[in-house]
């Protein structure tokens, strides 16, 4: 019985990645990144997220993305959005729960919320402003000063339209693919609880969450983070030994 639970949490758990695997992929097929080269670089940054707490792993994906990609734009873009539909999903799970269940509504959550809807009301308010601003500068008296503003304006503009091209036509999919994401993740977590031979209710998800977005500490979570390490880092070996072997028989060939 217990191997059994076992082998269903790796593959519930592996089926959690590979969603967000295709997630991250979505934002950057575009820019032409090899999938060959992109799968042992997501694990491998993956794997320095589970470690370093915080998420201040996310500065590491940020580079190896701008290295793979060419381009510290994509790198960077690519990172926020993932991180946005993630945390969209997150607040839209965790947020309920505390207003409705646990009755306490955590800094940490508000917090998410508000970055989401900054990130939202930036996106949606940036077009307009732009028009205006950009209108007045030109109108206005020439001078140095302007030139420098309108430079920057056209900067940030530059900015929003590479942002806006990396997801245009895939909000729908990003967002189903954070929501599945999240509800397999709950399902692994359950069968892991059962496997260490404890319970796992709306309860103790909430804790679970509460613990990953502050620094509660929670058993489950430590355990949890512990056995993803583990999987993580000998996928990673495999797929980076896999994409090197490739590419050294590519330049033999």
């Amino acid at each position: 019985m217990r191997i059994l639970l076992a082998a269903a949490a790796l593959i519930v758990f592996c089926l959690v990645h590979v969603i967000k695997m295709m997630r991250m992929y979505l934002v950057v097929m575009d820019q032409r990144v090899s999938f060959d080269r992109y799968v042992p670089a997501y694990l491998r940054t993956t794997l320095v997220n589970l470690i370093i707490p915080y998420k201040l792993g996310e500065l590491y994906r940020i580079g190896v993305f701008y290295r793979i990609s060419g381009g510290f734009k994509t790198g960077f873009f690519s990172v926020l959005i993932d991180r946005f539909f993630d945390t969209l999903a997150l607040v839209m799970i965790l947020l309920p729960y505390q207003m409705f269940i646990s009755r306490n509504i955590t800094v940490p959550t508000v917090l998410l919320t508000v970055f989401e809807v900054a990130v939202l009301l930036t996106y949606r308010i940036f077009p307009p402003s732009y028009d205006f601003l950009n209108r007045y500068i030109i109108t206005s008296k020439e001078s140095k000063r302007s030139m420098m503003a309108l430079s920057v304006l056209e900067q940030l503009n530059g900015w929003y339209e590479y942002s806006k091209g990396l997801v245009t036509g895939r909000y729908g999919i990003l967002m189903l693919f954070s929501l599945a994401a999240w509800v397999l993740e709950i399902v692994v977590l359950a069968i892991f609880n059962k496997l260490c031979g404890q319970n796992f209710g709306v309860y103790d998800f909430g804790l679970y969450i509460e613990s990953i977005v502050s620094s509660v500490d929670y058993e489950t979570k430590r355990l949890y983070t512990a056995a993803s390490v583990v999987v993580i880092a000998a996928f990673t070996v495999i797929f980076t030994v896999r994409y090197l072997l490739m590419k050294k028989n590519k330049r033999e060939a």
